[in-house]
């Protein structure tokens, strides 16, 4: 993996008509499978997508490359990485708790989800060759179909687990509240334990 790791530009964007096609396409396609679906309602299935694909979309327009692989869980490299960018195989993550992301892109934290932080914490384990870097990025919608997009940190993928840690169970702020009205303690990326990460601190 590079040491020369990079940040994306921050920009722009507004979604086109391909795009928010795709959008509506891949939410369906996951609504219609259970596993997927984790209980959620199509409502929720559409954000959690368009959450997720408005940051690819933001780095295909520089310079990145989708993997257009058809998703096959026998196939890693079919859908353990979303986009080809500055050389590597990346991860794109949405680094921002919807609802809750305070005005001006103020976050001191780079928090996720139990869900998230799990699953790369898994990904890492069985599929340790597939990713080289994670890409935690936010935005904020300023129009219809229009977003401004920043970028948080590019996290290297193989010390992925190492830099996981739990949130403080004290505070009510660090529990993901879930579908079935559970709670779940958040994880945050603990940039000080790698060197290489590029951390941004200045939205």
């Amino acid at each position: 993996m590079k040491s020369n790791l990079k940040l994306p530009e921050a920009l722009v964007i507004e979604l086109n008509d391909d795009e928010l096609s795709y959008i509506k396409t891949m939410a369906q396609d996951i609504y219609d499978v259970p596993a997927k679906r984790r209980g959620r309602t199509l409502e929720t299935v559409m954000a959690h997508t368009t959450a997720g694909v408005i940051l690819e979309f933001a780095l295909e327009r520089q310079g990145a490359v989708k993997n257009t692989a058809e998703f096959d869980h026998t196939i890693p490299d079919s859908h353990n990485w979303d986009v080809e960018w500055n050389g590597m195989r990346c991860e794109v993550k949405n680094a921002q708790d919807p609802g809750k992301m305070p005005e001006g892109f103020e976050m001191k934290w780079l928090t996720m989800s139990n869900y998230m932080g799990n699953k790369l914490a898994r990904n890492r384990k069985l599929y340790p060759e597939c990713v080289d870097v994670v890409i935690f990025g936010c935005y904020s919608k300023i129009a219809e179909n229009t977003y401004d997009v920043r970028w948080r940190c590019v996290a290297p993928f193989d010390t992925i687990r190492e830099t996981l840690t739990p949130c403080n169970p004290d505070y009510d702020n660090n529990w993901t509240e879930e579908v079935d009205g559970s709670k779940k303690l958040k994880f945050f990326y603990n940039h000080r334990k790698e060197t290489r990460c590029i951390y941004n601190h200045n939205l």
